[in-house]
């Protein structure tokens, strides 16, 4: 009887390592697609983490990137990173749009191409905000 609990009480173990190597797989595989989009992520380890606890948040990021590169030059800067708030401890994904130089029309231009994505977003935990900082890029070609 002992030896069929335990191997009961292991199952469940190896089944939620075998889960969590898969959603890192994922997001890892995630990852690949957004650098192939010409995405910046700095903080690879942080955001990835989100995306493994936000899985079909980050399922929906190779689109959204790709919707919003289509949208812009090669060389604006899009960034992925994970936003935290210390007051609040509130912590999301943020996708900043950085150029060398800002219009005045910047926000209007995001938010329309962001058009569609709210309601892409509305049915998944977790959360993204696209907007600017309007810093300059960090690194040249958005890569």
């Amino acid at each position: 009887m002992t030896c069929s609990c335990l191997n009961s009480m292991k199952a469940p173990k190896t089944a939620t390592r075998i889960k969590r190597k898969l959603r890192h797989k994922s997001a890892d595989s995630i990852l690949k697609q957004l650098g192939r989009q010409r995405i910046r992520v700095p903080t690879r380890r942080e955001v990835s983490a989100y995306i493994v606890q936000h899985s079909k948040l980050g399922s929906l990021l190779p689109e959204i990137c790709a919707q919003l590169r289509r949208g812009f030059s090669p060389a604006v800067e899009l960034s992925l990173e994970l936003y935290r708030d210390l007051e609040s401890g509130d912590r999301y994904l943020t996708l900043y749009v950085r150029q060398e130089a800002y219009d005045p029309g910047i926000i209007k231009r995001i938010d329309d191409l962001s058009q569609g994505i709210d309601d892409k977003l509305a049915s998944v935990p977790g959360y993204l905000l696209i907007t600017t900082d309007f810093a300059h890029p960090r690194r040249n070609y958005a890569v």
